[in-house]
């Protein structure tokens, strides 16, 4: 007997914590910012004056938080007694582009949702115990998502991929150690495989990509094509680690690149691997702004491709002066991002 299973890929364009007290007026923000800088002035000198830290420490709960390495600052006699910092809390960002991310993903409904521009596991799971469960699942009756993964990339900028799941994590490798010829790393965040229990028996295959971005180039972006077509060949290497004829193994993510760019040829050429959007017509597959390119991907093995029930692209998130979107995206700022999400769903 076959279970029906939703796949979706995402790119949430900066799906990021910020400290706290931005979130406040400006105001408010510049009286907070300035007894921070009191508090890390104290901490600083010779004899503390445990009154006024103390004054502090209260007044800036919630908002900032000393942090203690090696010593106490609450018992130190100086700042020689003590080794530490302030730190700036940070909150899940709650704003109008954050409860469109948390809309878009609980219109796909998936079972598997890769997620692209996450900054670290603790703001997902934030997001998703905060936002997404309660404001947009729970009153639909759809399920939580009980398991959500993030590995830190090679992004220094803190854009990493991530997964959420219904389905049980059966085991994870991160490629973020890998290297090119010329001693760089190989992925631009990383390529993460991620391996579900469908069943005691059953597995589903996962590789999570972010290729080079084409943002940072010039004219045909050269240097870009060139890292993206590494990163493909070394991810076609991978499912060379598969019988794709018998495996369920999916390649998605943000491929940063249209269908028909040689940088991709490794992936989008293999025979044994299909591009589920070629299930829709041609001039529904864009998946970026108004819809022209595809840059983001579902690819599924041989064994995925005969059980395809449904493919869609989500993209009521995307601000457009035209066409569907949801009455709570108005303008740039507003909307969940400038991606869509692909919904595939399969029969297994």
């Amino acid at each position: 007997m076959s279970t029906e299973y939703t796949i979706a890929t995402y790119n949430c364009e900066n799906l990021f914590s910020r400290p706290g007290i931005f979130e406040e007026s400006d105001a408010k923000s510049r009286e907070l910012l300035a007894m921070v800088d009191q508090l890390k002035a104290e901490l600083k000198k010779p004899v503390f004056d445990h009154d006024e830290i103390s004054r502090l420490s209260r007044a800036l709960s919630k908002y900032a938080t000393i942090v203690d390495i090696r010593g106490k600052a609450a018992s130190a006699k100086g700042a020689a007694d003590w080794l530490g910092y302030v730190s700036l809390d940070k909150v899940c960002l709650e704003d109008a582009s954050a409860k469109n991310i948390a809309r878009v993903i609980a219109d796909t409904d998936a079972d598997i949702i890769s997620l692209i521009e996450i900054e670290d596991r603790l703001t997902l799971k934030g997001f998703h115990h905060d936002i997404l469960y309660p404001e947009c699942l729970k009153p639909e009756g759809k399920e939580p998502y009980p398991y959500i993964m993030c590995i830190q990339g090679n992004d220094g900028r803190g854009i990493n991929v991530a997964v959420m799941s219904r389905l049980p994590i059966r085991w994870m490798q991160s490629h973020v150690h890998e290297l090119t010829e010329k001693n760089t790393p190989l992925f631009s965040r990383d390529c993460l495989e991620v391996n579900f229990a469908l069943s005691p028996d059953t597995s589903l295959h996962l590789l999570i990509n972010h290729f080079k971005s084409m943002g940072y180039s010039s004219g045909n972006d050269p240097q870009g094509n060139r890292r993206r077509l590494a990163q493909a060949r070394r991810v076609a290497e991978l499912l060379e680690e598969h019988n794709l004829g018998r495996e369920y193994v999916v390649v998605a993510g943000d491929f940063n690149s249209p269908p028909a760019s040689p940088s991709l040829a490794p992936l989008l050429d293999n025979e044994n691997m299909y591009n589920v959007s070629e299930e829709l017509p041609e001039g529904r597959r864009g998946t970026y702004r108004t819809g022209k390119d595809q840059l983001d991907y579902i690819l599924v093995s041989d064994a995925l491709k005969k059980n395809i029930r449904d493919v869609r692209i989500e993209r009521k998130g995307i601000y457009t002066p035209r066409g569907e979107k949801y009455e709570t995206v108005t303008n740039r700022r507003t909307e969940a991002s400038d991606h869509a999400a692909v919904v595939a769903t399969v029969n297994v």
